[in-house]
């Protein structure tokens, strides 16, 4: 195991064939690492200081465009947030869904032009959504629906009755991907928020 204090994590969140992921640059005296751990996939665009625990440092590989890319990547077994900061406004990387590594890469297809619909098709649909718009200025938004136990109970396992009374939850970051997004994206839809520091979904209100 190894401890780097006083480091900066830049995270990036992207939106991948799977939903959104986020990767980050580690950087420390050491040096500059890649991490793609699913523990970033809760975390907002930012950079964030503190102090990293990193089990396993290695060479990894992919294709992007044809291209091959070599990096060195940290995969952290932990992190303890002290600071921070806003992301200035970049391009985002063209990153491949870590979820995806394991998986065998598309053949690219031939995109196929889409239809070029009519003036006189674009005016009553323009006028259509003008009026929904419109018809929707005033009205109050239907309170969320209360979510199914049983539902929660198969997404968070036994974090479900904390999710159910809005109490704190942690969650378990090494649980399949793909899940953990998804615990994730059914915590935001429930109005949580994430605290950095603690790593601890907070009920907004």
């Amino acid at each position: 195991m190894i401890k780097l204090e006083n480091v900066t994590l830049r995270v990036k969140q992207i939106r991948g064939s799977n939903g959104y992921f986020c990767v980050a640059d580690l950087l420390a005296e050491e040096g500059l690492f890649k991490v793609k751990d699913p523990l970033l996939d809760q975390f907002s665009d930012g950079e964030y200081t503190g102090t990293v625990w990193i089990s396993e440092i290695y060479l990894a590989q992919y294709v992007s465009y044809g291209k091959g890319v070599t990096e060195i990547r940290a995969r952290l077994h932990d992190l303890r947030i002290d600071g921070v900061d806003a992301l200035q406004e970049q391009e985002e990387p063209i990153e491949p869904d870590p979820a995806d590594e394991a998986q065998t890469l598309p053949l690219p297809t031939t995109p196929t032009e889409a239809p070029v619909p009519s003036e006189a098709e674009v005016a009553p649909r323009g006028l259509d959504a003008l009026r929904k718009k419109l018809a929707g200025i005033g009205r109050k938004q239907p309170p969320a629906a209360t979510p199914d136990p049983d539902t929660l109970e198969s997404l968070f396992g036994e974090h479900w009755p904390a999710v159910l009374a809005r109490d704190p939850v942690k969650l378990d970051s090494t649980v399949d991907r793909l899940r953990f997004r998804a615990q994730i994206a059914k915590l935001k839809e429930l109005d949580y928020e994430l605290d950095p520091r603690s790593q601890t979904w907070m009920p907004s209100h």
